[in-house]
């Protein structure tokens, strides 16, 4: 049996009670105070698709419930060593 397309990757951030959480593909990888830092996570995450060579997508749902599919973070930049 051959596949095509290998599954994408699905990053949820999501508010939950008192904290952001982080899935990968309905797993929590993570939990965060600050909605900056799950969104450092989700674009990790982006950053490991690339590298397997999967394509992702991510759900957002925001303090007030409301739920959006959106594009991926930007992965983050590799730091300059000099």
């Amino acid at each position: 049996m051959s596949v095509e397309k290998s599954t994408p990757m699905q990053i949820l951030v999501a508010w939950r009670v008192n904290k952001w959480v982080v899935s990968r593909d309905t797993v929590e990888v993570g939990a965060y105070a600050y909605r900056t830092h799950a969104m450092d996570m989700a674009k990790r995450l982006h950053a490991e698709a690339i590298a397997l060579g999967i394509e992702c997508y991510m759900l957002l749902r925001e303090k007030d419930g409301g739920w959006e599919e959106r594009r991926c973070p930007s992965p983050p930049r590799a730091e300059s060593r000099g």
